[in-house]
């Protein structure tokens, strides 16, 4: 697993982390385990100073009774040597031994530590000496081998964490970081191969939920939306090509023609006309696509004011009425009164004014057409249906794509741009737009959210 790049591993952060981190966890071992063995040898210590200070006192009382009572006592503690650890040295005022030979030549009151004869010098001992009332010195001395083990527990056991865990710990990061190699080294891969245009690649998904399946999973879904970006951008460019292509054809054809024929009067002011007529079609169309683009880039949110969003449907509702009889069909309304909402109202005119449009300019004379306006659980609700052909569920959503335009349409005038500035113009708003069946006909909602009502 590991001899394929080694180089790679070892140079990895994750392995880099997990050495530090094995760094810190020695420091930390260490520090505790010396802190820990030198607390336990300071205890040690006391507590072999308070057995032998109290078996000094327990001698004393024996002493006051007599050297004899304090030698018979002696022997029979020293007969106990094994199991208590300590032993005995009774000395005359002039230092001749009385009991016991540890070597000590030199006696003082207090606490002291020897090496006895014939022992190592690693084998040190600790006593404390007490004049007794007729002048001999009286010593007890305890064995500091516990306090030497534990010292050498304690080393041994360093050496052997370190011996233990660090290699433990390479192996660990090398593990984890062939781990965490793999997975980036994969969305490493996949980017690669879209930066030479493979689109439509995407990393791969282990579905374990885990930290790297999220971000691969945000990562699919950010490359999603560039290849949806990028997708509407060549069709809007194939759009924009398309749709102005026949226009610019027939100015140019006209110029040529002008320039061939040279008319002159009535004739050559309705070239000229026509001409303009056509250009003001293509700047239309220039303008709606640069208007699609200020609103989708959100520059126009500093426009939004506190509006009466009923007030502005019902203006509307009259507006229109009037250019439905006028084409032979009947617009009615219903608006309930005070709903209010945050956003600018030149673009939400001209968004409820595209749909109305639409209902009037592709439906048949005697179409039945409504818009109405009423509060709803989750906000508001605007609603404006007709009787006319509709629109098949299949096309529904592509009504919204720009320059796209149905079967139907395209016997009318138009730059199939009109339901992309509803959709962009009610998105900016936060207002959702639905296509329905009206069963017959089309029904376009709008969901203003409860949070964009005043």
């Amino acid at each position: 697993m590991f001899s394929r790049r080694p180089t790679k591993i070892f140079a990895s952060a994750s392995f880099r982390l997990t050495m530090a981190y094995a760094a810190v966890f020695v420091v930390v071992t260490l520090t505790v385990i010396f802190a820990g063995g030198a607390a336990a040898m300071a205890i040690f210590r006391a507590e072999l100073k308070d057995e032998v200070a109290e078996e000094l006192r327990a001698l004393a009382a024996e002493a006051a009774q007599g050297r004899e009572t304090l030698l018979n006592a002696l022997a029979a503690r020293a007969a106990k040597t094994g199991e208590t650890g300590l032993s005995y040295q009774l000395a005359g005022p002039s230092g001749e031994a009385l009991f016991g030979d540890l070597g000590l030549s030199r006696f003082e009151s207090d606490w002291f530590e020897f090496v006895p004869v014939g022992e190592d010098d690693e084998e040190e001992w600790l006593g404390r000496a007490e004049r007794l009332p007729d002048g001999s010195w009286l010593a007890v001395v305890s064995d500091l081998e516990q306090v030497h083990d534990t010292w050498e527990l304690m080393v041994a056991g360093t050496g052997w964490t370190l011996a233990i865990s660090l290699p433990l710990a390479l192996l660990c990061g090398a593990m984890m970081s062939a781990m965490v190699l793999r997975r980036i080294e994969a969305i490493d891969a996949t980017a690669a191969r879209i930066r030479d245009g493979g689109l439509h690649e995407r990393a791969p998904l282990r579905g374990s939920g885990d930290e790297f399946d999220r971000l691969t999973a945000n990562i699919n879904a950010m490359l999603d939306s560039i290849e949806a970006l990028t997708r509407n951008i060549r069709d809007v460019s194939s759009g924009i090509a398309h749709d102005l292509r026949t226009p610019l054809t027939r100015v140019s054809n006209r110029l040529e023609s002008l320039q061939e024929r040279r008319p002159a009067g009535a004739e050559l002011e309705s070239e000229i006309e026509a001409v303009k007529s056509e250009i003001s079609t293509l700047l239309v169309t220039f303008d709606a696509l640069l208007r699609i683009g200020e609103i989708e880039a959100g520059t126009r949110r500093a426009g939004f004011r506190t509006l009466d969003f009923s007030a502005l449907s019902g203006e509307l509702a009259e507006t229109y009425e009037v250019m439905a009889a006028e084409s032979g069909k009947r617009l009615s309304s219903q608006i309930a009164p005070g709903v209010q909402l945050q956003g600018d109202r030149a673009l939400l005119v001209q968004m409820i004014a595209n749909v109305l449009e639409n209902a009037i300019v592709h439906t048949a004379s005697g179409t039945e057409i409504s818009l109405s306006l009423s509060p709803a659980t989750d906000g508001a609700r605007l609603v404006i249906a007709d009787t006319g052909p509709g629109i098949p569920e299949a096309e529904r959503q592509r009504v919204f794509t720009r320059f796209y335009r149905g079967d139907r349409s395209r016997r009318t005038n138009g730059n199939g741009l009109g339901m992309n500035i509803v959709r962009s113009i009610a998105g900016l708003h936060g207002i959702k737009v639905t296509l329905a069946d009206n069963a017959p006909g089309l029904r376009v909602e709008f969901l203003v959210p409860r949070e964009s009502l005043r």
